[in-house]
């Protein structure tokens, strides 16, 4: 098979990346077809292809994972190959989770240090320095979006996966990692690496959508939150499980208001191509495309201590 980030891959199985138990319960079959695949389809914020691997429910961790997958290397590739078109978008989406996090952090909280795991441009980080935070780092695995960050922020980014060995331990008050969880292959290891990179007391914020929301309930199959890039789904239940298995206390898991030019919207919203490619045409030259719509679309975010 051919794709976006190498010539050939072959599949394989893959268990609930949270018990290690195989599901024999279906959520969608598979819709992938490689020869679709461009230079955005592993980017953020993408116009949807409405493609995936096949998606199995475990019913033990109410999580939904790709059951089969390309093998590591081409999924990898796709990641550091990535355009990226959406500063605009990434900038909105940061401010939405700095609002979030500054309603739980913990007053007497230090403010040293914060580690943003799939920092994209680094919007975040930006907010991060406004919180207080005195040393920002972000790790981003595409190249594009790092060349896109200005240069102050981008001197914090570190071009690489993430890889907990490559810090010492308890060295962050602060882990975040927006829209990443559903992308890696262990979401579990990635939060027990978190977990042991931050100091006592220190807090992991993540973001990610909810696959038990009304919006993706409603679309199903159609829903954008399906896609190539998405190798698990979580909902309430299954975030609340992997802060607990990966040693996080007094969670707070809570849905994220997005707000987003009407452009942005119609670009996630299961239209037929043409139609859609023609309002979004006509939206981006009219100042109706840029107003700014406020919703809750299905995300959540989790905030958790280290016990």
């Amino acid at each position: 098979m051919t794709g976006a980030g190498s010539d050939s891959f072959t599949m394989r199985e893959r268990a609930c990346p949270l018990c290690g138990q195989r599901s024999q319960t279906q959520w969608l079959e598979q819709k992938f077809d490689p020869a679709q695949l461009d230079g955005f389809a592993f980017a953020s914020r993408k116009l949807p292809e409405l493609m995936r691997f096949p998606l199995a429910l475990c019913r033990e961790c109410d999580l939904v994972y790709a059951s089969q997958v390309p093998d590591l290397d081409w999924i990898r590739a796709g990641y550091r190959d990535a355009g990226f078109d959406a500063a605009r978008e990434s900038s909105l989406a940061a401010e939405a989770y700095a609002r979030q996090l500054a309603r739980g952090l913990p007053a007497t909280m230090r403010r040293d240090s914060a580690l943003d795991i799939g920092c994209g441009d680094g919007a975040f980080l930006r907010c991060l320095r406004e919180m207080g935070f005195t040393e920002v780092t972000g790790i981003e695995p595409s190249e594009e979006p790092i060349r896109q960050a200005p240069p102050d922020i981008r001197n914090c980014i570190r071009n690489e996966f993430f890889g907990a060995t490559r810090f010492p331990d308890a060295s962050f008050d602060l882990v975040t990692c927006f829209q990443t969880l559903e992308h890696t292959e262990s979401p579990l290891e990635l939060c027990i690496e978190a977990c042991r990179l931050l100091r006592p007391g220190g807090v992991l914020f993540v973001a990610d959508h909810d696959f038990r929301a009304l919006p993706a309930r409603v679309l199903g199959a159609f829903s954008p939150i399906y896609d190539i890039e998405h190798l698990q789904l979580f909902s309430r239940r299954s975030l609340a499980r992997l802060f607990d298995l990966a040693g996080f206390g007094d969670v707070q898991i809570l849905p994220l208001r997005n707000s987003y030019p009407l452009t942005y919207w119609v670009k996630l919203f299961p239209l037929p191509r043409l139609i859609k490619m023609s309002m979004l045409s006509k939206l981006e030259r009219s100042s109706i495309g840029q107003w700014r719509l406020s919703a809750r679309m299905g995300n959540l975010t989790a905030l958790g201590i280290r016990r």
